[in-house]
């Protein structure tokens, strides 16, 4: 049986000078690698991140993603405030990206925005903040919500949503108390065994 000629793996072509110039260049913006290879004739992202790491460039993974964002969500975050005031969970899904996202950026540009006003406590979320672009005093925050009031609510949302686990946690509170009082008094095992459950 005739063995199968493998093809030959073609050695690539060495760096020229104006390459490590090109990929200087383009290593310093923040988007991404894979988007600049047709400047390099026949080379790959990973070949150019391989030689950029030979060359001594800085490690993208940690300089880039920041000044990528910037250039990217804190724009669609920016349009979306000038718009109408939105919560951080509005933002993070017009932006697409996550909330801490959204929040650090809001952190950081806080001289642009304010806070408009604060939605009243729902259910068991407490007050919601929304926000707003351009300069201004924050919306004096409401006091937020004792525990008891939290408890209360919750409660509240049981009865409407979920009565079968409102009346399993009753029937648990009334074993506990009946325990602490003394009427409630667990059997042995072993007794029970012999002689047999209490009446």
């Amino acid at each position: 049986m005739d063995e199968i000629e493998k093809p030959r793996r073609t050695r690539a072509p060495e760096w020229t000078p104006e390459e490590n110039a090109l990929l200087r260049k383009v290593w310093k913006k923040p988007e991404p690698l894979k988007t600049v290879t047709h400047l390099f004739s026949g080379r790959s992202e990973n070949a150019l991140v391989m030689h950029g790491m030979r060359l001594g460039l800085p490690d993208r993974r940690r300089k880039m993603p920041g000044k990528r964002t910037a250039k990217t969500i804190w724009p669609r975050i920016e349009a979306a405030l000038k718009v109408r005031s939105a919560s951080v969970d509005e933002l993070a899904a017009l932006a697409r990206c996550s909330n801490c996202t959204v929040r650090r950026f809001i952190k950081a540009k806080r001289a642009n925005v304010h806070i408009e006003k604060y939605l009243p406590a729902i259910e068991t979320r407490n007050v919601l903040a929304l926000w707003v672009w351009g300069a201004g005093e924050d919306a004096p925050r409401p006091p937020r919500m004792t525990e008891t009031e939290l408890k209360a609510r919750y409660k509240l949302k049981l009865e409407r949503e979920r009565p079968e686990e409102l009346d399993r946690q009753r029937a648990k509170a009334r074993v506990r108390k009946a325990r602490r009082d003394g009427r409630l008094v667990r059997r042995d095992p072993m007794v029970a065994a012999l002689f047999g459950a209490s009446a």
